[in-house]
């Protein structure tokens, strides 16, 4: 039977290094970091802190130090941990990972690194589970061996060893080719292609369960695949993409000679019926309420409210948001550098006064202390950049909070407003498709779908100056 490791008190973490980026001169702050800065994991010799080991600052018992620091693997182990304590985790966590991991080395049988994967995983998970088991008359759950096999994945994806098996996809040179030349031949967008690829493999997948060849598809395996579910659980706006992607890949198909020639000619993308008078996002009051309401000190206010502004004022996509890099900020010149998700390149913006403000705001007293490159962070362990999803719902709860009326939330809706207030101050659709990064006029048309009268119900406010 396995042998239990003790928990034991040991002594506070060491404060986490300073600030890695200044505001304006580049000095560092000397207050307090609000988290830690992963500059600790540098060098080979991450974790220690003179002959200190991370196992020193977790536990203090001389046997459990013994333990942890005869088993194998001690400085992976010891990196591992530091990498968590970078990241914000808590300390009991610390401790529960580091136990955990004991027991990891010891029933994978890992003396040195290597390649494991996920089956030898669950198969020591379940190993573990049954030697704790021995000799007890009430067995445990199965709580500990989920928490045996997440860190034993943690640990071997973070030190790259976690071998996980490719699955089959059905004709998969069709869709590598298929990815490659939008990238190479078009290029289109990580996004655009990340969704086409979706449609595309998700397609492919249905079709294979037929077991034909991609030259034998018919327009009716087309129909069938675009009816397998009723429309009335899917949205116009879903089967208009659906479509729209399926024609790119068969257009392509049939340039390679994979498919018989006019299936994507044939493929009908189902109107997206906007109706005239249906306003996408909120009226500007709205706008401006959502902004001023946004004034707190708390974190997730001082977090929320730069990227209120570059939605609202400048219109950016999540992603370039998600994006933005502390180094894209030119505090000297007053302007920011956007990396634009569709159209490709860079584009720079005059950094307004309440978004300088509010980019100091955030920056200096609630942004956690890291090395990340990006401007937002999650405010809690484990720390890292916020992705697409976590932006929206940052803008999607405080529009509901707040009762505000819009037939979409979310970052998109303030994108909207902020394209119909730019039409609304007299800028051509040019300008417009400028600004907000489209390719062409064709993307802006939906912000002219408008009457006279909605667009005399925006404020008479100036875009910048009234915030």
């Amino acid at each position: 039977m396995l042998r239990t490791i003790q928990l034991a008190h040991a002594t506070r973490p060491s404060e986490a290094c300073q600030h890695t980026v200044g505001i304006r001169s580049g000095k560092k702050h000397s207050r307090p970091p609000r988290g830690p800065s992963v500059a600790t994991l540098g060098g080979e010799n991450s974790g220690f802190k003179g002959d200190m080991t991370v196992f020193d600052r977790y536990f203090s018992l001389p046997d459990a130090l013994a333990r942890h620091k005869s088993a194998p693997l001690v400085r992976e182990r010891e990196r591992f941990l530091a990498h968590l304590e970078a990241t914000g985790t808590r300390r009991s966590a610390i401790r529960i990972a580091a136990t955990y991991l004991l027991q990891v080395v010891n029933i994978v049988g890992l003396r040195r690194l290597r390649d494991v994967t996920l089956e030898e995983v669950d198969r020591a998970a379940d190993h573990w589970n049954t030697l704790r088991n021995q000799d007890k008359p009430y067995p445990a759950g199965q709580f500990g061996v989920k928490c045996f096999a997440h860190t034993a994945r943690r640990f071997l994806r973070f030190e790259g060893k976690l071998k996980c098996p490719r699955l089959p996809q059905s004709f998969s040179k069709y869709l590598e080719g298929f990815v490659e030349a939008m990238s190479s031949e078009r290029g289109l967008s990580e996004a655009t292609i990340r969704g086409r690829r979706y449609r595309a493999a998700d397609f492919l997948k249905w079709y294979a369960r037929r077991h034909r060849g991609l030259r034998g598809i018919r327009l009716m395996d087309i129909d069938a695949y675009a009816s397998r579910k009723p429309p009335e659980g899917r949205n116009s706006v879903t089967r208009h993409s659906e479509s729209s992607c399926l024609r790119a890949f068969f257009r392509h198909a049939e340039s390679r000679g994979w498919c018989q020639a006019g299936i994507a000619s044939a493929i009908q993308l189902p109107p997206l019926r906007r109706e005239l008078f249906e306003r996408q996002g909120p009226v500007w009051e709205d706008v401006h309420r959502l902004l001023v309401a946004t004034q707190g000190s708390d974190p997730s206010d001082l977090r929320a409210k730069p990227l209120l502004l570059l939605f609202a004022m400048y219109g950016l996509r999540r992603s370039e948001a998600a994006n933005l890099l502390l180094t894209d900020i030119d505090w000297v010149a007053n302007r920011f550098t956007v990396r634009r998700a569709k159209r490709g390149g860079f584009q720079q913006f005059p950094l307004s006064e309440e978004l300088a403000t509010a980019l100091r705001g955030y920056i200096e007293n609630a942004r956690p202390r890291s090395s990340c490159p990006q401007v937002f962070m999650t405010l809690k362990a484990p720390l890292r950049p916020l992705v697409a999803h976590t932006v929206s719902d940052v803008v999607r709860s405080r529009m509901r909070k707040l009762g505000i009326s819009s037939k979409h939330t979310g970052p998109q809706s303030l994108r909207h407003a902020c394209a119909t207030r730019l039409l609304h101050n007299g800028l051509s659709f040019v300008d417009i498709a400028d600004f907000l990064g489209h390719r062409d006029t064709q993307s802006v048309n939906v912000y002219a779908r408008l009457s006279t009268h909605m667009l005399q119900e925006v404020a008479a406010m100036d875009l910048i100056g009234a915030l």
